[in-house]
């Protein structure tokens, strides 16, 4: 349950990276328990997956944004991320025709 659980709070500030720790300790338990083993090990699965895909997300962000991080100004910091994303705030764009 735990494992299913975390694949969807990855989107909500990594909280799912806490479930699937939580899924992958219950899930190991469960096994050398002999408890419902079949779900044991989906649980695990799903959890590792949830892990790896966090893992994975937060490489990807460090590659993006990595040189965004050390500017010295909120607004400097801004600039860089929007110029990675590919987008421009209504601040920094011009509304005149």
């Amino acid at each position: 349950m735990l494992g299913i659980v975390s694949l969807f709070l990855l989107l909500i500030c990594g909280l799912g990276v806490i479930t699937a720790i939580v899924g992958l300790i219950m899930g190991f338990v469960a096994v050398a328990k002999n408890s419902n083993r079949g779900r044991a090990i989906a649980g695990i699965v799903l959890s590792a997956l949830s892990l790896l895909l966090a893992l994975a997300g937060f490489l990807w962000f460090m590659n993006t944004f990595s040189e965004c991080l050390n500017l010295q100004t909120q607004a400097e910091v801004q600039r860089c991320v929007e110029q990675k994303l590919g987008v421009t705030s209504v601040e920094t764009s011009s509304l005149a025709p």
